[in-house]
């Protein structure tokens, strides 16, 4: 049955979550947004080595952490809004039952899609246990951090450049952007290079 077919009706995250993804369609990944199964298309191959980059980091630096651990691709559910909506961000780090830290590659056709992005992040800030919200940049060695304070709010700090690390503080470890961005081939940038 393809995505068209079951577009009928109005999914929760919890019908979501328990289904074969290959039921909705053949479609690279899903997501479910106000009841609606969306759609996502394949990662370009930039988005693949930052994703590979990252979970290698990740690896290394939990090895040993107790109760936290690395991982890419499962769902995150607001706990508080709708229970119709389950997002799958690009990786996270799960401490105990809930995900802590979730991040997203974001594309150039992202950046375009402000408005869906901004949505996506408020979706992710919901989910329990989410303290910590990175955007790794596709074109560019950048990351957006998004920070759970105490009193509930968000604040958000930027780090770029090859020198740069990205701090991970709910977790406590800390990670090179380098490291991340080993692989992927990125655009010059005017005045870069020869």
């Amino acid at each position: 049955m393809d995505i068209a077919q079951r577009a009928d009706r109005e999914w929760t995250a919890d019908e979501f979550l328990v289904t074969d993804q290959h039921e909705f369609g053949d479609a690279w990944r899903y997501e479910l947004v106000d009841g609606e199964v969306v759609a996502a298309a394949a990662p370009s191959p930039e988005h693949a080595a930052i994703l590979s980059g990252l979970i290698g980091a990740l690896v290394v630096r939990l090895r040993g952490h107790e109760g936290c651990r690395p991982e890419s691709g499962s769902g995150a559910v607001p706990r508080t809004r709708q229970r119709n909506t389950a997002r799958i961000p690009d990786a996270g780090i799960r401490c105990g039952e809930h995900l802590r830290v979730v991040f997203e590659v974001v594309s150039p056709s992202e950046i375009r899609a402000w408005r869906a992005r901004d949505r996506k992040r408020g979706d992710l800030q919901i989910v329990e246990g989410v303290e910590e919200i990175v955007e790794l940049y596709q074109d560019e060695m950048a990351a957006h951090i998004y920070r759970r304070n105490a009193d509930e709010s968000w604040s958000f700090t930027v780090a770029g450049g090859a020198e740069a690390s990205l701090d991970l503080r709910s977790v406590g470890i800390s990670v090179p952007l380098a490291e991340i961005y080993e692989f992927a081939l990125l655009p010059e940038r005017p005045g870069e290079g020869v």
